[in-house]
Formats: structure tokens, sequence, C-alpha cells
């Protein structure tokens, strides 16, 4: 029996057989996949950033539409619209007005990030006017404005009371009746201003004298019981005309303080707190009246100044604020 050849099997092996290569297509995929997932995140973050209108505007401008006619046009479906279901439809009349959307057109920036959008209302700092300079009914009936025109009314009131209280007891006085001529009054922007003028051929105060002579005096006397009782601060000036005063270095500057300074001592003596008092001053012949020349005897007079109450609360017409 003839000898069989044994059969030579070769096995061949490569390096690294256990760890096939598996190429780089893997690499492709996983770099789709995480750019799908980056603009997921971002269509998820814009749209939570966005408010209900800039949402709405933007889903009107992705939405189909043939026409934005609202009614019958010449279009190529004869103004019929596509609505959002698909289903073809249409309306009869005037074309409505559309709206486009403006996401992002004023700010575009704004879109993704919403700290730079300032949805705050601006409030108003201005009260406008009507065309005839007035305020508006609204701002006019504020409660500040009724305050402000409570005071105002209040005020002038009460300088009408004090000027009445003032002219009857003059009148009313044995022996002043023919001095209510000397006395002035006049409504400044500071108060109520009462004067005490001089006329021709006669005075209130001695000739180049601070002294008070007892007619004046007297007439003080009412000034002051009118004056005593209110909480509103007082301030005098003395006033002379432009004739010089013959009296070497004493001039019409010290006598007009002089004078103002009597008048204070006067209305403290007749019942005026002194403390209200605050201002004393001699102005000489700077301040004249008006309509008078320099040189005129109504020139020389005093002025008491009722100051209108800027912290006091108005009180009822009975006193001045």
């Amino acid at each position: 029996m003839p000898q069989t050849e044994p059969t030579i099997i070769v096995r061949r092996t490569e390096e690294g057989e256990e760890h096939g290569h598996h190429g780089g297509g893997w690499k492709v995929a996983y770099a789709d996949f995480m750019t799908a997932m980056m603009a997921f995140f971002l269509l998820l973050w814009i749209l939570a950033a966005s408010d209900e209108e800039k949402l709405r505007g933007l889903a009107d401008y992705f939405s189909p539409s043939l026409s934005q006619s609202g009614g019958r046009g010449d279009g190529l479906l004869a103004g019929t619209t596509v609505a959002a279901d698909g289903v073809l439809g249409g309306a009869d009349g005037a074309a409505a007005p559309v709206q486009l959307p403006t996401f992002g057109q004023e700010n575009p920036l704004a879109v993704f990030d919403s700290r730079l959008r300032d949805d705050r209302p601006t409030p108003a700092v201005e009260v406008e006017t009507q065309s005839d300079g007035t305020a508006p009914p609204e701002a006019a009936d504020s409660p500040d404005a009724v305050e402000t025109v409570r005071v105002r009314e209040a005020w002038e009131a009460a300088q009408d009371k004090l000027e009445q209280q003032i002219t009857e007891d003059i009148a009313s006085t044995a022996g002043l009746e023919m001095l209510s001529e000397h006395l002035q009054f006049n409504r400044r922007a500071e108060g109520l201003e009462i004067q005490i003028v001089d006329r021709t051929g006669l005075s209130m105060f001695g000739s180049g004298s601070a002294r008070i002579p007892d007619r004046t005096r007297q007439l003080l006397e009412v000034v002051a019981g009118a004056l005593a009782d209110l909480p509103n601060e007082i301030t005098i000036a003395g006033h002379t005309d432009s004739r010089r005063y013959q009296g070497g270095t004493y001039s019409n500057w010290e006598l007009s303080a002089d004078r103002a300074n009597a008048t204070r001592r006067a209305l403290v003596e007749n019942g005026v707190n002194q403390l209200r008092i605050t201002g004393i001053s001699g102005l000489a012949d700077t301040v004249p009246l008006d309509g008078v020349s320099a040189d005129a005897p109504e020139n020389r007079r005093i002025s008491i100044m009722v100051l209108q109450s800027k912290e006091r609360p108005v009180p009822e017409t009975d006193s001045i604020p």
C-alpha cells in the first residue's frame, strides 16, 4: 500500500490582527451629530429668549402665503390664500393691511441676547401742555396742583383780610382818619408790602431825623396790632429822597437805616414778636417809587414786608400763612 504524503497547512498571521482597523467614517458621523445637537439647542435658546410678539412675527414670516391682500385680487389665485392647514381660502372686500414681521430688524443682536433688549416703558418726565399753555385736565387735577391752587387762594384771601383790617382800624381811630392816604399796600412776589410814605406838607418823620412823631407812632400801633398774631416773618426797609443829608459823615444811608430800626422797635413795643423780624435795611434813595421824581417827598418812606410763609401750612383766612 502506497504511503500517503502528509498535508501541509500554512497559517499566516498579521501583527495586530486582534485589533482590526475600522477607518475614519465614524468621525464624520459624530461631527454631524454634534452639529445637529448644537443647532437644536441654539434653536431652543432663541425660542426661550424671544417674546411672544417676535415669535408670532417669525411664524407669520415663514407661514406659506401666496397673497398679501385680504380680499380679491388679480394674482395667481385671485386673492385666495393658503391657510395654515393647507386649505385654500379667500375673502371678499377691501385688502386688509398686513403687518410684516420686524423680527431682528431694529437690533439683530437682541434676537440672540436678551440682555440687549430693553422692553421697559420710558417714564414720562414732563407734563404736556395744551395749545393755550395750560396744563391738561389730568395734570390740573393732580394733588400737587390742587394744593398749589389752595395755598395761592388762601394767601390772596389773607392779604385782603389784613389790608381791610388795617384800613378799617385807621378809619375808626380818632386822629388817624387823615393819615390813610399815607398808607400804601403792594402785592409782591415775596409777600404783602405795607408802605408808610410822606406827602407834600406832612412828613412821617422829622426832617433829617429818625425820631418817630406821635402821629406816626399811632399809625404803627395800628399796623402792629394787625400783625401781632400772625406767624409770618417780617422785613423792614427805610428809604429817602435824593436830596443830600447835611450832616457831615452822616448820610441818607445811615438815616434810612436808623428810621427802619426805629420802626422795628415800635412794632416790637406794640406786640410783634421780635423773632419774626428777620431783616432791617437802609436803602437811601436807591429804590425810588415808580412814577415820581427822585426828590419827591413820597420817596421818604418805610416799607414793612409781610413775607409769605414757605414752611408752615396755610391756615384758614383768619390769619395769613
